[in-house]
């Protein structure tokens, strides 16, 4: 593998309550061409929210991107997500195969 440097790619993750809405976002970021790809994971979370433990299934996005487009998807998610305080965070990917970071860098246009 060669690396092509932290800041060529990242993947963002946020969880969804439902199914449908992750499938929504997850389109709606592939079609504006924000993300290469878009993994819809099922998850079973467990957090702390207004002082109490809770749990709940979720549908955790894993949003596949070149770097230079994370405000354009906070932004997005904020507009089409129904949690009051979405939980979004942001990995770089530091290292992995060059034709595939590549691929993640266009927008997924081969």
């Amino acid at each position: 593998m060669e690396e092509i440097g932290s800041k060529s790619c990242q993947i963002v993750l946020c969880p969804c309550p439902t199914r449908q809405e992750a499938q929504r976002i997850g389109t709606t970021l592939v079609e504006q061409g924000l993300a290469a790809a878009v993994n819809i994971v099922a998850a079973d979370s467990i957090y702390r929210w207004q002082g109490r433990v809770e749990q709940n299934s979720e549908f955790l996005l894993l949003i596949k991107s070149g770097d230079g487009h994370y405000k354009a998807i906070e932004q997005t998610i904020l507009n089409m997500h129904s949690y009051k305080l979405p939980g979004i965070a942001v990995m770089p990917v530091v290292d992995g195969s060059k034709p595939y970071l590549e691929w993640m860098q266009s927008g997924g246009v081969v």
